[in-house]
C-alpha cells in the first residue's frame, strides 16, 4: 500500500475502482435519458407509463436498502462489485436484444429497469464499504471527493451524450452502450486486489433479522449517524424539488431555449472539479463536520440564485450558470465528506448496513420532495417553489450543529458496544 502522503491517483486499487465507477456512472446517465425515450418513442407510452420507468429505478432502494446492507456486510466486497456489474450488463442487455427480436414491451422494460436499480444499490453500498480497505485514512476524503466528482461530471455530460446517441443511433443502442460500460467496470473490479491486512474482519453472524435490527440500531442510537441520515434526507427532499422544476422554470418562466438550458446544466461539473481539487489540497479527513456544513451552504446559495435570476437572457444564463457551478461544487464538498464521516465512525462489520440504510432514506425522500415542490409550484408559482426548496437546503446544516468530529474514544466505544 502506498504511503498516505502519496496522491491517491497512485493507488492502483483506487484507480481501478474509480475507473469502473466512472464508466458505469456515465453509462447510467445515458440510460436515464434513453430508457424514458424508449418508453415514449418506441413503445408509445403514456405519461404515467413513461414516468413509471424512473419510479421503478428508485423502488429497489426504498424496498430493499437495509436488507442489501446485511449481504454487503457478509460477503466478499470485490466479488460483489464484479457480479453486480455482470448482472447489470445482462439486465440492461435484454432491452436491445428484445428490441432486435421485436419482443420489447413494458414488462420487459420495467423488469430490466428494476433489476438494474437493485444491483446498482448493492454495487454502491459495496464500493463505499470497500474504499476504506483500499486507501489510507488520510486519503479517504480525497478518494470520496474524486468519486463524487466523476458522478457530477457524468451527470452533466451523460444526458448530452445520451441525447446525441438517441438522435443518431436510436435509444436501444444507447442502452446497449450503458450495458457495455458495466462490463468494462466488471473488468476493473476483477483486477482490484484488496490488501490482506485491510480485509474486512469476519464477525460472528446471527440471524438475518437480527442483523437487520442491529443495522437500524447502529443508526438510530448513535449521536452522529442519525443526524447525518436526517441531514442527507433533508438535503435530498428539498434539493430534488429544485432539480424537478429547474428545466421547466428555465424554459417557461425565464424563456430560455433548450440549447441555453443545456448549457446551464453542462457547466455545473466545473464546480465539482474545482471542489475536488480543493479537497485534495486542503480537505481534512478529521474535520468532516465543517466540510459537510460548508458544502451545504455553498449548495444552498447556488440553488438560491435561480429564483432571483432576471434581466436580459445573457444575464439570466450567467446567474444560472454561476448557481449550477456553486450547487455542484457544494454537492462535491458535502457528499464525500458525509460518506467519509460515516466510514470513520462506523465499525467495518456494520458499514454496509449503515450506508445502505442511509441510501434508503435518501432515495425515499426524492419523489416526496419533487411532489412537494410541484404542489408549491401549482399554488404559488415555480419561482416560489424554487425559493422554498433552496431555503430548505439551508436547513440541512441545522441537523449537524449538535454533532462533533470523529475521535478515537467514540469509535472505540462504538466498536465495543456493537461487537458480538
Amino acid at each position: 500500500m502506498e504511503r498516505s502522503r502519496s496522491p491517491v491517483w497512485r493507488n492502483r486499487n483506487f484507480f481501478l475502482l474509480w475507473s469502473g465507477q466512472s464508466l458505469s456512472r456515465v453509462g447510467t446517465q445515458v440510460t436515464q435519458l434513453a430508457l424514458p425515450l424508449t418508453a415514449a418513442i418506441l413503445l408509445d407510452g403514456s405519461p404515467l407509463q413513461v414516468s413509471a420507468v424512473t419510479a421503478i429505478e428508485f423502488l429497489p432502494a426504498m424496498l430493499f436498502g437495509l436488507f442489501v446492507g446485511v449481504w454487503v456486510d457478509r460477503l466478499d466486497l470485490r466479488r460483489i462489485l464484479l457480479w453486480t456489474d455482470i448482472g447489470r450488463f445482462i439486465s440492461l442487455g435484454t432491452i436491445p436484444v428484445a428490441y432486435v427480436l421485436d419482443v420489447l414491451n413494458f414488462p420487459v422494460l420495467y423488469t430490466a429497469t428494476f433489476f438494474t436499480g437493485l444491483l446498482s444499490i448493492v454495487y454502491d453500498s459495496a464500493y463505499q464499504v470497500l474504499l476504506p480497505q483500499l486507501v489510507d485514512k488520510d486519503q479517504l476524503l480525497d478518494a470520496n471527493a474524486k468519486l463524487q466528482m466523476s458522478q457530477s461530471i457524468a451527470r452533466g455530460s451523460g444526458p448530452a451524450l445520451g441525447g446525441t446517441m438517441v438522435q443518431w443511433l436510436s435509444a436501444p443502442v444507447a442502452v446497449a452502450v450503458d450495458a457495455m460500460s458495466y462490463l468494462l467496470s466488471a473488468v476493473a473490479a476483477f483486477l482490484i486486489r484488496v490488501p490482506p491486512v485491510r480485509r474486512k474482519a469476519r464477525q460472528e453472524r446471527g440471524t438475518f433479522a437480527g442483523e437487520v435490527v442491529e443495522g437500524v440500531r447502529a443508526i438510530v442510537k448513535h449521536p452522529v449517524r442519525w443526524r447525518l441520515s436526517a441531514a442527507e434526507a433533508t438535503d435530498n427532499f428539498f434539493g430534488s424539488g429544485v432539480i424537478a422544476l429547474y428545466a421547466l422554470y428555465a424554459t417557461r418562466e425565464l424563456g430560455l431555449s433548450a440549447f441555453l438550458t443545456g448549457v446551464v446544466f453542462a457547466v455545473g461539473p466545473l464546480g465539482a472539479i474545482a471542489a475536488s481539487a480543493v479537497l485534495a489540497r486542503v480537505g481534512r479527513h478529521d474535520r468532516p463536520r465543517e466540510t459537510v456544513i460548508a458544502g451545504v451552504l455553498i449548495r444552498a446559495v447556488g440553488f438560491l440564485m435561480a429564483p432571483f435570476a432576471g434581466g436580459s437572457a445573457w444575464l439570466v444564463v450567467a446567474l444560472l450558470c454561476a448557481g449550477q457551478i456553486l450547487a455542484q461544487g457544494g454537492l462535491t464538498t458535502l457528499a464525500p465528506a458525509s460518506v467519509t464521516w460515516r466510514q470513520l465512525i462506523t465499525p467495518n462489520h456494520l458499514l454496509g448496513r449503515v450506508l445502505s440504510f442511509g441510501m434508503t432514506l435518501q432515495y425515499g425522500t426524492i419523489p416526496l420532495g419533487a411532489l412537494f415542490a410541484g404542489w408549491i409550484g401549482e399554488v404559488f408559482g415555480i419561482r416560489a417553489a424554487l425559493a422554498v426548496s433552496a431555503c430548505g437546503v439551508f436547513c440541512t446544516a441545522l441537523w449537524l450543529l449538535g454533532t462533533r468530529n470523529p475521535d478515537a474514544p467514540e469509535r472505540a466505544a462504538d466498536s465495543g458496544s456493537m461487537s458480538r
